[in-house]
């Protein structure tokens, strides 16, 4: 059952009792140092105990439309279209919302769909009822201090709010659990499964990017392989042209060496024993006798006459003349 609305009720009021410094409501000590280790605290605990994280909204008077659209559609930032619809099924339903408000009831939706205006109880369970989902509402622990409930009961994630020094809303999220698209009615539509359609079109697009890029990476190997097949190509190309010139130099050589040797023979030849011998005539014709060793005997012909000049012994043959 709602609580009546005062005229100018536009936060959710929260029980009254302990929780904040002289009795207070939590999160009301007036000490800012201690208020933000509460924070902390409040943070840490539903982490460790419930596994949900609260994300922050932004503070301009639309905090708890923001939260809804964070849970609902994914952004914060569609709070305007949450806040439209939330007033156009509180005029759908005057009948019943208008007993919950004690000023005029259409001065009281004209206020409320101004985009600074924060919302209250009223509107919380007029969203639980559009979008069929309960709204549960924590305050620095870890059990709601309030529920409001669609008008049928499933199974679909609550939307769940944390309230903040009694004027500011933020989104609680599981990150177990899929909510976004949850309650707006969608036919087929089922929880997650954009994100995991994302997520495989993310891994196909990361496969395939890896193949083009192993691709490229082969191409460039491949092209690595041939440059340096050419090079290695090249290299011997270039030693073997280099070793066919030694050679060719090497067999110029040899003629030049083979046919000074000739020609000092043949000038050896012409220059008659006394070249090519070493030794005189004389020497060459005197030989040691066997009665006197130390003496040396004219070898003269049998005829006893001395050979005529130019004859002798026969010319030993040119060694570069062509053999017979």
């Amino acid at each position: 059952m709602l609580r009546g609305a005062r005229p100018h009720e536009d936060e959710y009021d929260p029980p009254r009792g302990g929780g904040g410094a002289g009795g207070g409501p939590p999160g009301d000590s007036g000490d800012p140092a201690a208020a933000e280790q509460q924070e902390h605290r409040f943070e840490k605990a539903l982490r460790e105990k419930k596994g949900f994280i609260i994300k922050q909204m932004k503070e301009d008077g639309a905090c708890l439309f923001r939260a809804v659209a964070d849970q609902v559609y994914g952004d914060q930032d569609m709070h305007e279209v949450v806040r439209k619809h939330c007033m156009d099924y509180l005029m759908k339903n005057a009948d019943y919302f208008s007993n919950y408000v004690t000023e005029d009831f259409t001065t009281y939706i004209n206020r409320k769909r101004k985009s600074n205006c924060h919302g209250n109880h009223i509107e919380m369970q007029a969203m639980a009822e559009m979008y069929n989902r309960p709204v549960e509402v924590y305050q620095y622990g870890t059990e709601p201090i309030n529920t409001f409930h669609g008008i049928q009961q499933n199974e679909d994630e609550p939307i769940r709010v944390s309230y903040h020094r009694n004027v500011h809303y933020n989104s609680v999220v599981n990150p177990n659990k899929a909510t976004i698209g949850v309650g707006l009615g969608l036919p087929a539509y089922k929880p997650g499964y954009a994100e995991q359609s994302l997520m495989k079109n993310a891994i196909k697009t990361s496969e395939e990017s890896w193949i083009e890029q192993q691709m490229l990476e082969d191409k460039k190997r491949a092209t690595d392989w041939e440059a340096t097949n050419e090079a290695i190509e090249e290299q011997v190309a270039r030693e073997s042209y280099l070793q066919w010139l030694r050679d060719q130099e090497k067999q110029a050589r040899q003629p030049r060496k083979a046919s000074a040797t000739c020609s000092s023979a043949t000038a050896a030849a012409a220059g008659g024993p006394e070249e090519w011998s070493g030794r005189s005539p004389r020497q060459r014709s005197a030989a040691p006798s066997p009665e006197h060793p130390g003496l040396h005997t004219e070898l003269v012909p049998p005829s006893g006459k001395p050979p005529s000049p130019g004859t002798g012994p026969p010319k030993p043959p040119s060694p570069c003349a062509p053999a017979r």
